[in-house]
């Protein structure tokens, strides 16, 4: 399986909320927070074939071009799976990583997988969990985050073999 991963600046290491005006960008390795998905990825002859980062001021102020980018990139990349996140309990970057999430799905035939902490996201996950599975998550520095990292690569093998995710979603999403 190879898995595009979306994060915001800091989850990229890019810097803190100082660096939220980062422009789009994305490289062909697996960086900050997509580097422990990929360790797991390998285990499973599988890999982050890149990461894309955003800042989330600059995704606010551009929100049609950033989703439209990020699209036409994945169909470019032609990726397995697309994984926004994980956004632990930073609510500007949850909102970004699941508006793209939903454009991607509906703009290309790539499936999306969203990881999202409930914690600060009250409002946003009942605005999108129908349209994208998002799993649970811990918040920053809560317990639980190689179970939810586990369930986020499981269910988008899941969906990479177009098999039931039902039961799944129903036990580790919202």
């Amino acid at each position: 399986m190879k898995m595009i991963v979306l994060l915001d600046q800091i989850q990229a290491g890019l810097g803190g909320k100082e660096k939220a005006d980062t422009e789009l960008g994305g490289k062909k390795i697996a960086m900050g927070a997509a580097d422990t998905i990929d360790k797991d990825l390998k285990k499973k002859d599988s890999e982050v074939m890149a990461t894309f980062f955003c800042g989330t001021e600059y995704y606010q102020a551009n929100q049609e071009l950033v989703q439209g980018k990020i699209a036409r990139m994945c169909d470019k990349l032609a990726p397995d799976v697309l994984l926004v996140g994980p956004t632990y309990d930073y609510p500007e970057f949850a909102r970004m990583a699941c508006e793209v999430g939903v454009a991607v799905q509906t703009d290309t035939k790539i499936p999306v997988v969203a990881m999202v902490a409930e914690k600060k996201n009250t409002d946003l996950i009942p605005e999108f969990n129908q349209q994208l599975t998002i799993v649970k998550m811990p918040e920053k520095g809560g317990t639980g985050l190689s179970d939810s990292i586990d369930h986020a690569i499981e269910l988008c093998q899941l969906k990479v073999d177009h098999a039931d995710t039902s039961a799944f979603v129903s036990e580790y999403c919202f």
